[in-house]
């Protein structure tokens, strides 16, 4: 979590300079301030939303960016699995998932919430919808990725297909899994304040939803903030929980190569 925070210190650095040159800016023209509230504006906002922001807003749209991720995982997983044991339903389905990602899940938003009730239900819907698709992706480019030659030996060995599955695919497709996860993390927030924007009793966007009507942009704008901030959160959780899972894979020699290639770019 040190080397992380470390990494990430250059991204901060720039993050808090742009916020500086953002309130100078707000500071010393007032018609910048009446298009574009300076933060100290916004983060005042927050602070007289700090109650119901940290009772109600902030935890509904967690919840529902963690369970719909969830589902989403498990639901993807499974696919992938299923569509790896079974290339001709693969080369049949593929396509057709790849074309569901056309549908603006933005537009069919209030046909879910009809159909799955206006509650929190709805918006864990939207959540797994918008998860589902770089999850299954990812695992199954994983899965289908394996060393040929590996599966190979353990073939000659005498290994069965879902030993074979067990013990060399599915740890080989890990890492490519995780990807797909923080992929699907960054959209977690976003997706379930979709829905809330729509219809929600709480959530942040049931928040900024308020705060359209208000015309609060200092509201408005601190929802965008919390949001972000919450996603990113949420991406550092998975990259977190990636380590402690591969440490086989987040080698030191691996991470060197990786740095090296960076540099080289």
């Amino acid at each position: 979590m040190i080397a992380l925070l470390r990494r990430g210190a250059p991204s901060f650095l720039l993050l808090g300079a742009s916020f500086a040159a953002w309130e100078a800016l707000a500071s010393a023209d007032s018609a910048t301030v009446r298009l574009i509230p300076s933060p100290s504006a916004i983060f005042a906002a927050m602070a007289n939303s700090a109650e119901r922001l940290v009772r109600f807003h902030i935890p509904t749209t967690l919840y529902e960016a963690l369970i719909g991720t969830l589902i989403a995982l498990i639901i993807g997983v499974c696919a992938a699995a299923l569509l790896d044991f079974l290339p001709l339903l693969r080369r049949a389905a593929y396509p057709l998932l790849v074309i569901s990602q056309t549908i603006p899940l933005v537009a069919i938003a209030p046909l879910l919430i009809l159909i799955f009730g206006f509650g929190v239900e709805s918006k864990i819907v939207i959540v797994a919808l918008f998860a589902f698709f770089p999850i299954t992706v990812a695992t199954l480019d994983g899965l289908t990725s394996t060393d040929t030659e590996l599966v190979a030996l353990l073939r000659s060995m005498g290994a069965t297909g879902a030993q074979i599955w067990r013990k060399v695919r599915l740890p080989s497709a890990l890492p490519s899994l995780f990807s797909g996860l923080r992929i699907a993390a960054t959209y977690a927030i976003g997706s379930a304040m979709i829905g809330e924007f729509v219809t929600a009793q709480y959530g942040l966007g049931q928040y900024l939803r308020q705060a359209f009507n208000q015309s609060r942009l200092d509201q408005g704008f601190a929802a965008v903030i919390i949001a972000s901030a919450l996603s990113v959160i949420f991406v550092m959780c998975v990259r977190l929980v990636e380590r402690l899972f591969l440490r086989w894979y987040f080698t030191p020699d691996r991470e060197s190569g990786w740095q090296t290639q960076r540099s080289n770019g």
